[in-house]
């Protein structure tokens, strides 16, 4: 479990292992281009692309042409990274 953390923010981003082995075995410029995605969902999730996915529990961010599923905790002000996968690969 990886946590990335922004002081200028109130909400914290935790990636699960598989994310984040998934993003690592990614070429340094899709790294780069999530978690710059991921930094923008901390500061405020109306600078980025999300949808709450239905019947399930997650929400859906989307990076070109890749998708990272996490979920919401608002209580404790927590977003957790549970999958991130190609768009044809996320949803099976």
């Amino acid at each position: 479990m990886n946590y990335l953390e922004d002081n200028l923010t109130k909400w914290r981003l935790i990636i699960l292992k598989p994310a984040e082995r998934y993003l690592k075995r990614l070429s340094s410029e899709h790294q780069a281009r999530i978690i710059r995605a991921l930094k923008l969902l901390q500061q405020d999730r109306n600078l980025v692309d999300i949808k709450s996915l239905q019947g399930r529990p997650e929400w859906r961010l989307r990076v070109g042409n890749y998708r990272i599923l996490f979920v919401i905790d608002p209580e404790n002000t927590i977003y957790t990274v549970t999958l991130i996968k190609p768009r044809g690969d996320v949803y099976k």
